[in-house]
């Protein structure tokens, strides 16, 4: 009965040897291994330097990039109006950052184009920063959720739109309490 068991055990061993040596080759870089047949194949052929230097390439526009077009109202500005810095607010999407000047009447509008949703569940968060002069810069976050894109056809070309209203941060700082207790 003990000859079965060692016998089992010999047998264990040597499977998960096999077993953890293929993972093991299976994990090495690229740089080590040379495909089959590889050898002699490109030989006689130049090669360019764009393959030669895998950092100079082109962009090349992916296939989930989108375009969203943000209109922003910020109520109680002042005369002299405010800085508008809009950003990714999480690392689930990715767009260039735009900074714009508003004026006094509180409207902008932005227009994101390629941004690139690398999350799951397909939202956009904004980060919006506002600077006014003499008050402290305020940043809040708002989300977008955009839905699949169906197949290209003209009809649904257009940019996805979205809202966003806010007060702006001299408005906020005089609502702020200043000490008393309001009844």
């Amino acid at each position: 009965m003990q000859v079965r068991s060692w016998m089992a055990a010999v047998v264990l061993v040597a499977g998960s040897t096999v077993l953890l040596s293929g993972m093991a080759r299976s994990q090495k870089s690229g740089s080590d291994q040379t495909p089959p047949g590889a050898q002699g194949q490109d030989a006689g052929t130049p090669k360019t330097q764009d393959s030669q230097n895998p950092s100079v390439q082109e962009k090349r526009p992916t296939a989930n990039t989108q375009t969203v077009e943000l209109t922003l109202m910020i109520a109680g500005l002042r005369q002299d109006g405010c800085e508008v810095e809009i950003k990714p607010g999480n690392r689930s999407c990715r767009f260039q950052p735009q900074r714009l000047r508003v004026e006094s009447q509180g409207k902008a509008k932005f227009v994101f184009r390629d941004i690139e949703l690398r999350g799951a569940d397909r939202n956009c968060t904004f980060a919006i920063t506002v600077h006014e002069a003499g008050q402290a810069s305020r940043t809040i976050y708002r989300g977008f959720r955009i839905a699949s894109r169906p197949a290209p056809s003209p009809a649904t070309q257009g940019a996805r739109s979205f809202t966003c209203y806010m007060n702006s941060p001299s408005k906020l700082a005089g609502l702020e309490p200043t000490g008393q207790t309001r009844r």
